[in-house]
């Protein structure tokens, strides 16, 4: 077991695609002990979540929707990925329109609390994406003068591209929060109230793909409810973070669960349940 650090860590994103991870394997216990998971990030402060005594029901249909009068929004090129601009449009409209309950909605890969913040510098943001893109390994960056924006390549796909945005010169992208969001929404796919009735594994992937937990939810029978509101973490070494949250079975058993996360390509992942 891993000793952490009082203070959450940061990483950046992978510099290639297969770095070498350092997984943790474990089991389900009454109390299980933390191992923490990278955090990509950043800003560690902020909310976890609207809390609940068990998993979020859907914000949003599943289909994704712009507002019905776009503002006009400039968004520079990105020289060869023209469909990144194009998948990007739509989050600009409402973000330029002001329409951030609908774009909150409609980005609910992100935590809604964390995703208000991120979005809040309006100006910022459309400054950075009026200037000319680069096509980068893992995302398409706009940088401005005060914002900085990255897309991933598995929003491009979406139809309605949510970004993630950082402070110009930090390589902070994701944070902790980031990481109890992956955690919840994992469990509330198990317990059958999925925040969104698309977020499927097969379309979002929350599960490290050479983790244990892959393709078995069964690892983890009988969970019926978890509390949302109770769900904690802490950051560790080697690009890790443990997630730890309490949990309660069909006949009323409770116990604690804490789980290992990793930052990927896409963001967090889970590798496996914590020791």
């Amino acid at each position: 077991m891993s000793d952490f650090a009082s203070e959450p860590g940061t990483a950046r994103l992978p510099h290639r695609a297969g770095t070498s991870r350092r997984w943790i394997v474990g089991k389900i216990g009454a109390v299980a002990a933390c191992v923490v998971l990278t955090a990509c990030g950043a800003h560690d402060g902020r909310p976890a979540g609207s809390p609940t005594s068990t998993a979020a029901q859907p914000d949003s249909p599943t289909g994704a929707a712009s507002s019905p009068n776009p503002a006009a929004v400039t968004i520079g090129e990105v020289p060869g990925n023209a469909d990144a601009v194009k998948a990007i449009q739509p989050w600009a409209r409402d973000l330029a329109g002001g329409e951030i309950d609908r774009l909150i909605r409609n980005c609910w890969t992100i935590e809604p609390d964390l995703a208000r913040t991120m979005y809040a510098d309006r100006d910022g943001i459309l400054a950075a994406l009026a200037r000319r893109g680069v096509d980068g390994q893992f995302a398409v960056i706009w940088r401005g003068p005060v914002e900085t924006v990255h897309l991933q390549r598995n929003e491009i796909a979406s139809g309605y591209a949510c970004p993630r945005v950082i402070r110009a010169g930090s390589d902070a992208i994701y944070g902790e929060a980031d990481a109890r969001y992956v955690v919840r929404r994992y469990l509330s796919r198990l317990i059958g109230a999925p925040v969104n009735p698309d977020d499927v594994e097969a379309k979002y992937r929350l599960v490290c793909l050479d983790s244990p937990l892959l393709g078995k939810p069964g690892i983890l029978p009988g969970i019926t409810a978890f509390a949302a509101d109770r769900i904690t973490s802490r950051s560790g070494p080697h690009a890790e973070v443990a997630v730890t949250v309490p949990v309660t079975d069909a006949a009323g058993a409770a116990q604690t669960i804490t789980f290992a996360l990793t930052v990927s390509q896409d963001g967090y992942c889970i590798k496996d349940l914590a020791a």
